[in-house]
Order: C-alpha cells, then sequence, then structure tokens
C-alpha cells in the first residue's frame, strides 16, 4: 500500500510570508520612512526563522520522483519551487529593512524600492507558475519547451549530460545561442538522465515525433528506454500516467 499524497500547496507557506514581508516594507518604506522600521523588524525576524527552517527542510535534495505525464511535461517539485521563491523574496525583504534603518534619503529609498519590486515581481510571476501547474520542461511534436522559451526541433543541435556527479546538468544545445539550455535535477520532477535520453531519441528519430501525447507512445518509448537503462546497468525513469 502507498502512502497517502500530501497536498503540496500546503508548502505555501514558505513563499507567501516573505511576499507579505516584502510588501509590508515596500509600503512602510515608500509612505512611512525611517520611522516604520520598528513595525518592519518583527516580520523581518519572522521571515528569516521561517527562512531557516524552509532551508533545513525543502532545499534538501527529493529522493522520490513524480510520474512523468504521457504528454512528457516535466514541472519544478512544488516545494523546491516555493524555497526558491521564499529565497528571492527573502533576500528582497532584508534589502528594505537595511535601506530603513540606513536612512540614505530618497536615492537610496528609490534604489531599494526599484531592487524590492524587481524581486517581488520575479517571485510572484515564479509562485503563479508553481499555482498554475505550468511545466518546466515540455516536449511536443513541434519542439522543446524549457521555461518560457520554446526551440523547435530543427534548432536542437544535440543534448548533453555536463556537471559533475554532485551537481549534474542537461544541457540542450541550440542553433544561434551562445548558450545551452540548463536543466537541473531541482528543477524537474523527473530523472534527468531519462530527460537526457528522451530528448537524445526524439532528436533521433523525427519521425517519431508527431505521435508525441499520445500514451501509447508514450508507454513505447518509456520501456524502450528504461530497457537499454536496465541492459547496462543503470536506472531508469518515471513511468507515464495518463494525463490530467
Amino acid at each position: 500500500m502507498t502512502a497517502p499524497r500530501r497536498n503540496p500547496l500546503n508548502w505555501l507557506w514558505v513563499a507567501v510570508l516573505p511576499a507579505v514581508t516584502l510588501l509590508a516594507g515596500g509600503l512602510i518604506l515608500a509612505f512611512g520612512g525611517p520611522s516604520g522600521s520598528s513595525v518592519l523588524l518583527p516580520f523581518v525576524l519572522a521571515n528569516i526563522v521561517a527562512h531557516g527552517a524552509n532551508f533545513a527542510v525543502n532545499e534538501l535534495r527529493r529522493r522520490d520522483e513524480a510520474p512523468a505525464r504521457p504528454t512528457w511535461e516535466f514541472h519544478r517539485p512544488f516545494r523546491e519551487g516555493c524555497a526558491r521563491v521564499g529565497r528571492v523574496l527573502s533576500f528582497g525583504a532584508v534589502l528594505l529593512f537595511v535601506a530603513l534603518l540606513a536612512d540614505g534619503g530618497p536615492f537610496l529609498a528609490a534604489v531599494a524600492l526599484a531592487a524590492s519590486a524587481a524581486m517581488f515581481t520575479s517571485g510572484a510571476r515564479a509562485l503563479t507558475r508553481l499555482v498554475r501547474g505550468t511545466p518546466t520542461v515540455q516536449l511536443s511534436s513541434g519542439g522543446v519547451r524549457v521555461g518560457a522559451r520554446a526551440h523547435t526541433w530543427d534548432a536542437i543541435e544535440g543534448v548533453e549530460l555536463n556537471g559533475d556527479r554532485s551537481h549534474p546538468r542537461v544541457d540542450l544545445l541550440v542553433t544561434g545561442r551562445s548558450r545551452p539550455e540548463t536543466v537541473r535535477p531541482e528543477d524537474i520532477d523527473g530523472n534527468l538522465l531519462f530527460l537526457l535520453d528522451l530528448i537524445g531519441y526524439y532528436v533521433a528519430h523525427p519521425d517519431r515525433r508527431p505521435s508525441i501525447g499520445e500514451r501509447s507512445e508514450a508507454v513505447r518509448v518509456h520501456a524502450r528506454l528504461l530497457g537499454a537503462r536496465l541492459a547496462a546497468g543503470l536506472t531508469g525513469g518515471p513511468t507515464p500516467i495518463p494525463a490530467q
């Protein structure tokens, strides 16, 4: 019997607390001035404690793998995504608090507000993608999407496994780009080596690309790649499940 799955939305507190702190700090700095630092201090202290708990719990490397969908969508693990959002927003909150204490005049206040606004926007966008379930990596008949960037199959020159044993990454080599698209273990809810094999398979077999998204195709490719890895004494990838 498998253990019941916990609701991933429970981890939103990791991102919501620093978001509230950052928003409150921005309002205080914009309208309250340095005298508002005493009001913000409890928020910042709570934020630091929450970030420490977040680091201890959510920054640990994953030990489980979620099954990949037959549409070959790979998502960012929810709690690790919340951890990343929380880290960005926490830094912005501390920056605002330092600006309040420094009382450096309107220029420093404007710089701090601009930086915190950029961090808040970045964190809010990342959090929206998490809640909506936007995939980090998605394969389709037309190509591969990594984050917000889509690349056609014809533009993909190859795929490589780089880095070291402690920090591996999959690099997608794209025509016209000086730097590859990079996917790391913490970016996807799947096996990084399986993703490498999967993209490489469709790069080498253009005739199979129109079938991407069909469950029968996902089962066939998964069995083929898994069999090859097991025959080589390596671990395989996630088992496809029906699209939700």
